[in-house]
């Protein structure tokens, strides 16, 4: 899918995300998913992102900075990914929840960015993909040598 393809038009990007953040809810405390009127917006985003060159990327990631409610959804996307990962087996998830976390690029909370992440790769694993190249394909903020990271290592342990 192209950027063509899609529902956002980057030149309105910051329109549709004013008009969206009003209606995403932000909390320190929890983590939300796209509603579920919101989910394909999220879709087309993280599909335009992988799409884009990397200054367009960038301005993607600046245009959501200050948006509280779109940064807890991204994260919450890659939750959401993670387990359409595991139901699917598809690849195509897993890139969609990395271009939610690239996005976001932990600008909500580090902590439950770096927890996210490791959901997202272990449960690739699980389900028999290899996450190591599309985790260090995509960079934007995905710490190098991810695989090797504390909270992946504790994530490997904790049965699903």
């Amino acid at each position: 899918m192209s950027s063509s393809d899609t529902n956002i038009n980057l030149n309105d990007l910051k329109n549709q995300l004013e008009a969206i953040e009003e209606q995403c809810p932000s909390s320190s405390l929890v983590i939300y998913v796209p509603m579920q009127e919101h989910e394909q917006f999220f879709n087309d985003l993280c599909q335009i992102y992988l799409d884009a060159p990397s200054r367009e990327r960038w301005l993607i990631r600046d245009a959501v900075a200050d948006k509280k409610g779109i940064l807890n959804c991204l994260l919450g996307y890659v939750y959401e990914s993670a387990k359409r990962v595991r139901a699917t087996r598809d690849r195509r998830w897993l890139q969609i929840g990395l271009a939610a976390a690239a996005i976001q690029k932990g600008g909500y909370d580090p902590r439950d960015f770096l927890l996210a992440l490791a959901e997202l790769y272990v449960t690739a694993e699980e389900v028999g993909l290899d996450p190591k190249s599309e985790f260090e394909a995509l960079g934007g903020g995905i710490p190098a040598n991810f695989h090797t990271h504390a909270v992946v290592r504790s994530r490997r342990k904790r049965p699903r």
